[in-house]
């Protein structure tokens, strides 16, 4: 139990007022024998027993209604949660409110959202309990903290809207930890409200370890988590892949995948209308939904030849979550396919060349370019996808000019170096000391046979993701006769079976850089001969450093989303409805810049219904002071609230049993008075 007014709460030991005066009026009153009192006397004793039950049910009805009365005017709040809240006072108050596109789930009878429900519930106790000297909000959305006036401005912000981004709660709480460092704050409460998505905490974050940690040395520190764990059982979402438009001498089409996810709890099989806009034309086909959604796999739809490029969407009906019901989706024609090999090995530069030189796709043109290490200064940065490199890693100025074609969204493919082909003495640890991307080559090694296969690979993204069957590469029938020794902080894709690394990549902003340790020529492995892992494995390479050659691009909802220009405009949605300035990149819609398009979406991630474990959260904040509430998005409740009218009538009710109580002793009294009255007239 908590109170508003707390200090009223010295006054209970007002409680013992009744046994004060009952005492005093004791020793007011002097005991003397009198002779005829004796009838009466006699007649008290053969009741006293039940007299005295009486007098201290009366003396406890009398206290019971002095301390409710003091709990009246203390102004108690309900809520057995509240454990800490009100025992000390409070400095600042920190709410970290998760704006990503699964919190607008929405209870169809109220119309609230858990975002919305749950900044309600955690802004009217704020205005009941207090929140101290401040109140911050830290933005999901980049993480910065913005000092709120009143808990009942949290209603108005545009901080506090609907987003379709995702959320790093980790994050989120490195901010709450900076700014309470950096004001000294003292005691302060920090609230939590989010959906538990499992993206959104990524509880497997080493982070949360340094987290924890930081917290404990701050004193005064409690955390209240308001989580909204519930998924709905009839959610769909909806989301558009392989955007592709077409062109042949009977006209110009759009070739695109659909695909529509339900929630896991989802039963039966039902049609689901799923209406298409390309460029203000409409046209919706019916999909039978089975218990995971459904898909469509190359839809086509006709379009003017004269276009360039355009925008559309795909939307389903409204359901419980408004934010996942439409996809945005730009396209153009596609661009040419531009590549680099750089290697003073010419086998080994016209196998990179073969494998790129054959589209994956019909429609799509490539242009490749094998040259040696002198002509570097030739490479078109600007108009290049990506970059195989196949030599010593550079230092100075080219470097630099890799690191910015990276920073710009392309690819880079880094290969072990080697002197010569015909007489292949391969390079020392001494020839190649140089460093790029934190990452350096080794001596070659000769791996005994059963080592020389692939024993793991990621098989669920990147380069060597499952093809779209869901079938695996075939990586365990390669056959690998030198690597090269690679030290790198990057990510291991795959491996071989003595656990070196075969191919990593490594963590940039936007680009994709990546190491292989072996070449695909016959002396070092089988890449080449096998081919359909490197034919892949390369165009893949190449497909995602070319798109930031594209004038249309697809993109997640983020706070830096249009960091690369600043003169992009909303084209979808309306005027009316389009965000601020300061939120376009946080919704979803179509955005233009002059010839270039880009479709802002939220993240495939925030489909997912899979929520932390309850027991994996309260973990995470193992040794913290921490309390969860669990509500569901249709309780409209309140946290907290004031009871001091139950303890209103509690004393009301005492008063009465008081008095009922009191009434057979004013009785006996009359009673006695009477007998005393009737002896004296017998005895004159």
């Amino acid at each position: 139990m908590s109170f508003l007014q707390p200090l009223a709460l010295i006054a209970l030991p007002l409680i013992t007022l009744p046994i004060l005066i009952h005492l005093i009026n004791q020793q007011r009153h002097r005991t003397l024998p009198w002779g005829a009192m004796m009838f009466l006397m006699s007649a008290k004793r053969m009741s006293k027993g039940m007299a005295q039950l009486r007098h201290l049910l009366i003396m406890l009805m009398r206290m019971l209604a002095v301390g409710t009365l003091v709990f009246v005017v203390s102004r108690p709040l309900a809520g057995g949660w509240l454990g800490c809240v009100g025992l000390g006072k409070v400095n600042v108050t920190l709410i970290l409110l998760d704006r990503s596109a699964s919190m607008e789930m929405t209870d169809l009878q109220t119309g609230e959202s858990k975002r919305s429900a749950a900044l309600k519930k955690v802004a009217q106790l704020l205005e009941q309990s207090g929140y101290g000297t401040h109140l911050i909000l830290i933005d999901s959305t980049n993480g910065q903290a913005h000092k709120v006036d009143s808990p009942k401005a949290l209603l108005n912000l545009p901080m506090t809207e609907a987003t379709a981004t995702s959320t790093d709660i980790p994050g989120m709480f490195e901010s709450a930890i900076a700014y309470l460092k950096a004001n000294n704050s003292g005691r302060a409460d920090l609230w939590i409200c989010s959906d538990l998505n499992e993206h959104d905490w990524q509880p497997d974050s080493g982070r949360w370890a340094a987290v924890r940690e930081e917290f404990s040395q701050l004193e005064g520190t409690h955390h209240f988590l308001l989580a909204y764990a519930d998924r709905p059982s009839s959610n769909l979402s909806v989301s558009v892949e392989n955007v592709r438009q077409r062109k042949s001498s009977s006209g110009a089409e759009l070739i695109f995948d659909v695909a529509v996810q339900a929630e896991a709890r989802n039963s039966g099989e039902r049609r689901v209308p799923i209406e298409f806009e390309v460029n203000n034309i409409r046209s919706v086909v019916e999909l039978e939904l089975e218990t995971w959604g459904a898909s469509l796999q190359g839809h086509r739809i006709p379009i003017d030849a004269r276009l360039s490029s355009g925008w559309g969407s795909v939307r389903l009906p409204g359901d419980v979550n408004p934010l996942d019901n439409r996809f945005f989706f730009v396209f153009s024609e596609p661009p040419v396919r531009s590549a680099v090999i750089v290697s003073d090995d010419a086998r080994i530069g016209e196998a990179f060349r073969r494998a790129l030189a054959i589209p994956a796709e019909a429609g799509l043109q490539h242009r490749i370019d094998v040259i040696p290490v002198a002509r570097v200064g030739e490479i078109d940065w600007e108009n290049t996808g990506l970059l195989i490199w196949q030599a010593p890693l550079s230092q100075g100025n080219i470097a630099e000019q890799i690191e910015s074609f990276v920073n710009t969204g392309r690819s880079v493919l880094f290969f072990p170096p080697i002197q010569s082909s015909s007489n292949p003495r391969l390079v020392k640890d001494s020839d190649s000391s140089e460093h790029l991307f934190g990452s350096r080559w080794g001596g070659w090694q000769t791996p005994e046979q059963e080592l020389s296969k692939i024993t793991w690979w990621r098989g669920d993204a990147d380069l060597l993701a499952n093809v779209d069957s869901g079938n695996a590469l075939p990586l365990n029938e390669l056959r690998t006769y030198r690597y090269c020794n690679l030290e790198t902080p990057g990510t291991t894709l795959a491996r071989y079976g003595d656990d070196n690394p075969m191919l990593t990549r490594m963590a940039t902003d936007r680009g994709g850089v990546y190491f292989c340790s072996t070449l695909p020529t016959a002396q070092f492995s089988s890449l080449e001969r096998d081919g359909v892992v490197f034919y892949v494995m390369l165009h893949r390479a190449l497909a995602e450093g070319c798109r930031s050659l594209a004038v249309t691009s697809q993109r997640d909802a983020g706070a830096s989303v249009f960091a690369d220009r600043d003169q992009w405009e909303v084209v979808e949605p309306a005027a009316e409805d389009a965000p601020t300035l300061s939120q376009r990149g946080l919704h979803a819609g179509v955005y233009r810049d002059d010839k270039y398009w880009a479709a802002v979406n939220r993240s495939r991630a925030e489909d997912s219904t899979k929520v932390t474990p309850i027991a994996t959260v309260d973990e995470l904040f193992d040794g913290l002071s921490y309390r969860r509430i669990d509500v569901a998005v249709g309780d409209t409740s309140a946290l907290a609230s004031e009871i001091w009218r139950t303890f209103l009538v509690a004393m009301g009710l005492a008063l009465i049993v008081e008095a009922v109580l009191s009434l057979p002793s004013k009785r006996a009294e009359q009673k006695s008075l009477g007998d005393f009255t009737i002896a004296g007239r017998s005895g004159n």
